[in-house]
């Protein structure tokens, strides 16, 4: 009896500490919001994501003119599926499925309810290196950002 209590309160505590760290890090936004990562310290700058490759594997490559580059998720495949950007512009994703996704890139995660956009209102160079990097989505489909110096 001595053991098996053990082992649920050892089980009970590795969940509380793989679990819940990963579910602060996620935050839902409600119907219709947009929402931005939390603010970090500005003196404390983000961790810089290293690239997977120099140039992407798509052939072609959409460019944004504006501040803000924005991906919209579909059911099959993203538009765009490979986005050229620079240093000064942030991210938008849409959520055009009828699921919730899960995007991430860099530091920045967050759960994306159905028919809704996340943005992440800090520049890509504050937080990614030079070249391609992925934005992961789960349970599919995420587009590649190619981050180049002006």
């Amino acid at each position: 009896m001595m053991t098996k209590r053990l082992i649920l309160y050892i089980g009970l505590g590795l969940f509380m500490l793989l679990a819940l760290p990963a579910c602060a890090q996620v935050t839902a936004e409600p119907s219709g919001a947009t929402t931005t990562p939390t603010a970090k310290d500005s003196s404390l700058p983000y961790a810089l994501a290293t690239p997977y490759a120099l140039e992407p594997a798509a052939g072609i490559c959409a460019t944004f003119d504006g501040t803000v580059v924005t991906v919209t998720l579909n059911a099959d495949v993203p538009d765009p599926r490979c986005a050229k950007v620079r240093p000064d512009q942030t991210l938008k994703v849409i959520n055009n499925t009828i699921s919730p996704l899960t995007v991430s890139i860099g530091e920045f995660k967050s759960a994306l309810l159905a028919a809704n956009a996340y943005s992440i209102e800090v520049p890509f160079g504050d937080y990614l290196e030079p070249g391609v990097h992925q934005l992961e989505v789960s349970p599919c489909c995420g587009a590649e950002l190619w981050l180049v110096e002006k």
